[in-house]
C-alpha cells in the first residue's frame, strides 16, 4: 500500500518548526512513509495553504496555540475544522497546557496534546504511531483496490482525477493526484466501483467532479481541465449533461 501524508505545522518560533520537522522526519522515514512537510509561522499563511488543497484526508496538522497573533492556534485549529469538516487529524504542541480544556470547547476533535517542555520528541512519536493506524485503516476502508503483477495498489477515490481507456493495451489508465496506473479493466467494470463523484464525459473518459477546474472551448470542441493542467474532451452528447452537473 502506498501512503502519502501531509504534514502541516504552524508554530511562530522557526527553531521549533525544525525540531517539530526532523521528529516527523525520523518517525515517518523509519516506517517507510512518503510524506511532505509544509511549515508556516502564521495564521494567515497556514490558512491560505489549506485552502489549496483539494482533499484533507492525508492531512496531519501539527499545531501551536500562541501564534504572537490577534488570532491563536486554537482559532486556526477551528477554521481548519470549518474546511476539512474533520476529515484531517490535530495535534498540539506547545507550551500553554493549561489551555487543553479550551480544546473541547473550540470542538476541534484532537489526536493528542503535547507538552512542549516535557519529553516533547517522545509524546510526538507516539501521536504519530495512533495517527498512522488510523490512516492507515481508514485507506484501507476507503480505497479501490487493483493488483497488478505482484503488487497491490490502493487508490482512494478522491485521489483520482480521471481514467480513460488506452486502447492499444486494451486496459484503463488511472491518472490520480500522485501518479498514473494502467490496469487491465474496462472502463464499465472499474465504473461499477465508483460513486456519483464521477461522471464520464467521454464514451472512453471519466473524470472526477472534484479535480474539475474550469471547462473550455477549443475549436468548436468542449473541454474539461483538471488538476494537474489535464485536459479531456467532452462527448457532443455529453454537454449538456456536463455542464448541467458542473453547474449544480
Amino acid at each position: 500500500m502506498v501512503i502519502y501524508l501531509n504534514i502541516i505545522i504552524c508554530e511562530d518560533k522557526q527553531e521549533n518548526i525544525k525540531e517539530i520537522s526532523r521528529i516527523a522526519k525520523d518517525f515517518f522515514e523509519d516506517k517507510g512513509i512518503e510524506y511532505s512537510i509544509n511549515a508556516f509561522n502564521n495564521f494567515e499563511k497556514t490558512i491560505s495553504y489549506i485552502k489549496s488543497l483539494h482533499s484533507y484526508e492525508d492531512c496531519l496538522y501539527i499545531l501551536d496555540i500562541d501564534l504572537k497573533q490577534d488570532k491563536n492556534g486554537l482559532m486556526l485549529g477551528r477554521e481548519i475544522r470549518n474546511m476539512d469538516e474533520y476529515k484531517g487529524e490535530m495535534i498540539y504542541v506547545t507550551a500553554f497546557t493549561h489551555q487543553m480544556h479550551s480544546v473541547f470547547k473550540y470542538k476541534l476533535k484532537i489526536l493528542d496534546f503535547i507538552d512542549k517542555g516535557y519529553n516533547m520528541e517522545n509524546d510526538l512519536k507516539e501521536a504519530f504511531k495512533v495517527y498512522l493506524k488510523i490512516y492507515q485503516d481508514k485507506v484501507r476502508n476507503k480505497s479501490l483496490v487493483f493488483k497488478i503483477g505482484g503488487n497491490v495498489f490502493m487508490i482512494r477515490p478522491s485521489d483520482i482525477v480521471c481514467i480513460e481507456t488506452d486502447k492499444s493495451k486494451k486496459k484503463i489508465i488511472i491518472y490520480t493526484t500522485k501518479e498514473q496506473i494502467s490496469v487491465n479493466l474496462t472502463l464499465k467494470e472499474i465504473q461499477e466501483k465508483l460513486t456519483n463523484q464521477f461522471i464520464q464525459i467521454h464514451r472512453s473518459i471519466i473524470v472526477n467532479k472534484e479535480h474539475i477546474k474550469k471547462m473550455e472551448n477549443v475549436n468548436e470542441d468542449l473541454y474539461v481541465v483538471l488538476t494537474g493542467g489535464i485536459k479531456e474532451i467532452v462527448s457532443k452528447r455529453r454537454e449538456k449533461e456536463i455542464k448541467a452537473c458542473i453547474t449544480l
